[in-house]
Parts: C-alpha cells; sequence; structure tokens
C-alpha cells in the first residue's frame, strides 16, 4: 500500500508542475480545465486513501495534456 500511495503522490506533484508550466491556445482551453478537474480528482481520491483511482486520474490528465501538445506542436512531449 505504501507504494501505491508513493506513486500516487509523484504522480501529482509532476502533474502539478506540467499543469503550471504549460501554455494553452485558447481553442484548447477546455482541455486544459478538463485535465485540471482530473488533477483535483486525484488530490480527492489520495486523501480518501483511494491510490490507485488517484493514480487512474493523474494519468487521464496526462494523456489530455499529451494529446493537446502533440496536436499544437506535432510531437510528444519528454517524459
Amino acid at each position: 500500500m505504501q507504494e501505491h500511495k508513493k506513486r500516487a503522490k509523484i504522480s501529482i506533484e509532476k502533474l502539478k508542475l506540467r499543469l503550471n508550466e504549460i501554455q494553452i491556445s485558447k481553442e484548447y482551453i477546455y482541455l486544459f480545465e478538463l485535465a485540471n478537474q482530473y488533477y483535483n480528482d486525484s488530490i480527492h481520491y489520495f486523501e480518501k486513501e483511494d491510490y490507485f483511482t488517484s493514480f487512474g486520474c493523474s494519468d487521464y490528465a496526462y494523456g489530455i495534456l499529451d494529446s493537446v501538445d502533440y496536436i499544437i506542436n506535432g510531437k510528444f512531449p519528454k517524459p
């Protein structure tokens, strides 16, 4: 259980950094907001000690952000 907690926490921390540094054009603001909602869901489930769902929510957010980055820049961001 501790490993799941640690992994979920690291994912949340990295996602927060990514959300703060990303620049999204107005036409993709909805997708950014959606990713931010998944970030908030990730925190919510982490606080409820549901680390599996927390990690899943952050993965959804990463997928959205990666897709937008691909659409805008034509490539995926570095891991």
